[in-house]
């Protein structure tokens, strides 16, 4: 019953399971140095126009659309 979502489509105040990153080694390197890694679980707190903003342990982070639609997510019930 779990759909994968893309981090992009997923609406602001929601919490998130990261399960996969489509990314190259730098990319991925540069998300886990952010926080963002495959079961960490993040929530959007914007999601508009621009980066995505995402809080992860209680530090806000920016992520670009591009990357963020690499980033494949399960919505926290």
């Amino acid at each position: 019953m779990n759909q994968l979502f893309r981090l992009i489509d997923v609406d602001v105040n929601k919490i998130v399971l990261v399960k996969e990153i489509s990314a190259g080694h730098k990319a991925q390197r540069f998300l886990a140095d952010l926080g963002i890694h495959e079961g960490e679980k993040i929530r959007i707190t914007k999601n508009d126009v621009g980066p995505i903003i995402v809080e992860i342990k209680g530090t806000r982070v920016a992520v670009g659309r591009g990357l963020a639609s690499k980033i494949s997510v399960l919505m926290e019930e």
